[in-house]
């Protein structure tokens, strides 16, 4: 199986940050029976290490198993950025450069939290698809 794309570590903080603002975000749970899809725009206004993000979470996924294969893709404005945090202090940065990220990788049973941003505090649009394999 591909790993994640790019790996970014953040500060406990920011992990502690994401477990309060994801608890309003949609929610989906393994085994998905259809793909999630999420779309939308962010206005970048959070500084970290995977760019400047919105404010929340756009999506939180439930991983029951005790891991799910999935296909992520994000597609949206130039200098996209994707961070992806969850149990036990996972967290992975994607960029896309173009527009575009494909994340495909292992998630182990847990709740992870997805944040849209931009390389530079630029509004950013999204569509974001979460499949499982």
């Amino acid at each position: 199986m591909k790993s994640l794309l790019k790996f970014c570590a953040l500060p406990a903080a920011a992990l502690a940050l994401s477990a309060g603002v994801a608890s309003a975000q949609p929610v989906a749970q393994t085994p998905l029976s259809q793909p999630v899809q999420a779309s939308g725009s962010v206005n970048p206004s959070r500084p970290s290490n995977c760019g400047v993000l919105g404010d929340g979470a756009i999506q939180v996924l439930q991983v029951t198993q005790d891991f799910a294969a999935v296909d992520i893709a994000v597609s949206g404005t130039s200098g996209l950025t994707l961070l992806i945090q969850g149990s036990n202090g996972f967290s992975e940065c994607h960029t896309g450069g173009g527009g575009t990220i494909n994340a495909p990788g292992l998630l182990n049973q847990g709740t992870y939290s997805f944040f849209v941003g931009n390389s530079t505090q630029t509004p950013t649009s999204y569509n974001l698809t979460i499949r499982e394999n």
